[in-house]
């Protein structure tokens, strides 16, 4: 994979852990985290996702965020 494309798969796959993250937000009470600490976290579990063979999204975000 190219560099290009490995940074276009680690931009996405944040994306969609954000997102999921903050709809879990609203959805139930979350401890306060600042801002950088969210990037933190967003940025480890996306690291985490790609070097893992989950292919689903979803159950790797259930068993982070658990």
């Amino acid at each position: 994979m190219s560099d290009n494309n490995l940074e276009h798969e680690k931009l996405k796959t944040a994306v969609i852990l954000a997102r999921m993250y903050g709809v879990k937000e609203t959805l139930e009470p979350l401890p306060r985290m600042s801002n950088v600490k969210i990037i933190d976290l967003i940025t480890k579990w996306t690291e985490e996702y790609l070097a893992t063979e989950e292919e689903d999204i979803v159950r790797f975000f259930e068993s982070k965020s658990g």
